[in-house]
């Protein structure tokens, strides 16, 4: 993967977790604009999203929007859509072991609440509630946490996608 790729994926991801409703702070945004022009990457307004300030957040998001325009970054179709977008790369990453539990059920439970708490969701939500409140000297091991994690991200990856409900 070439730095240009990299830094096409970047803002790539930018502009899906903003559509998906997490904060993305302007400052990131200008400097994913910044990386691409110094990797090489050309679009007539990667240099107005690279030249603007963090304040002036509604000229960064619009120079984001002709951005991704310019260089035909796919993005999911909605904000929904975005979210279990999202929620399906942080459990394919856990699985895999490239992203913690700790960190990857955070992740899941910041969106999975974006999509008012879907019930596919709630035991990884719970999980990940519980191993954030770990206390260190606790004496259960976190694997008491993470392993549910786990395999509750390998059921719903095996499943349909986007889950559907679970029936009782």
């Amino acid at each position: 993967m070439t730095e240009i790729d990299v830094c096409r994926g970047a803002l790539r991801e930018l502009a899906i977790d903003r559509l998906a409703g997490r904060e993305v702070r302007t400052s990131h945004l200008v400097e994913a604009g910044l990386d691409a022009i110094v990797a090489g990457l050309d679009a007539p307004s990667l240099a107005l999203l690279a030249g603007l300030e963090a304040s002036e957040g509604d000229a960064v998001d619009k120079a984001l929007d002709q951005v991704v325009d310019e260089l035909g970054l796919e993005l999911p179709a909605d904000a929904t859509a975005a979210r279990w977008l999202l929620i399906h790369g942080w459990l394919t990453a856990m699985v895999k072991g490239d992203l913690s539990p700790a960190a990857g059920g955070a992740l899941v439970g910041e969106v999975a609440a974006l999509l008012g708490s879907p019930q596919a969701l709630r035991g990884i939500t719970r999980w990940s509630a519980m191993l954030d409140n770990w206390i260190p000297t606790d004496l259960t091991p976190r694997d008491v946490c993470e392993v549910p994690i786990l395999e509750e991200s390998a059921e719903l990856l095996e499943g349909p996608w986007p889950p559907r409900p679970r029936h009782p």
